[in-house]
């Protein structure tokens, strides 16, 4: 089964079927988004990732990944990898339980930690809004 509902190659979804999808949800999607354009400008990128992972949004900026958003059935999963280093500054933060699992329970492999995140409350986003502070510092905090 794949990470994001949308799973059909040739269906790419629109933003309405997105919205209908998230649900109660949206608002935390949005939130994401917008926590994302202000802190990276990094525009998104509406991609299919194979069979397996499905269709999702994607910021990517200059070869390297900030996170993968995927809609799902009333929730949405954050994909963020963090290497090595990023992974125990992130093992310090005080995160909310369902962001500290999946930390927990990611394996460490020779390009990080990928951690599928279920992003179901304003907790688990600013959870992950943190993860992608340590992941890329935000435009804001590099031009002091």
């Amino acid at each position: 089964m794949p990470i994001g509902v949308f799973s059909d190659k040739d269906q790419k979804p629109s933003s309405r079927q997105i919205s209908q999808i998230l649900g109660a949800r949206k608002p935390v999607w949005d939130r994401l988004l917008k926590f994302i354009a202000s802190n990276y400008q990094i525009p998104p990128d509406l991609s299919y990732g194979g069979k397996n992972y499905g269709w999702n949004l994607w910021y990517r900026k200059n070869g390297k990944t900030l996170v993968s958003l995927y809609p799902q059935d009333g929730h949405l999963v954050a994909q963020v990898v963090l290497g090595s280093p990023q992974a125990e500054e992130a093992l310090r933060l005080k995160l909310g339980k369902n962001v500290r699992q999946a930390i927990d329970s990611a394996p460490q492999l020779h390009d990080g930690r990928w951690l599928f995140i279920r992003v179901r409350s304003e907790r688990d986003a600013k959870d992950v809004e943190a993860l992608l502070q340590i992941k890329k510092r935000p435009l804001s905090s590099r031009k002091k």
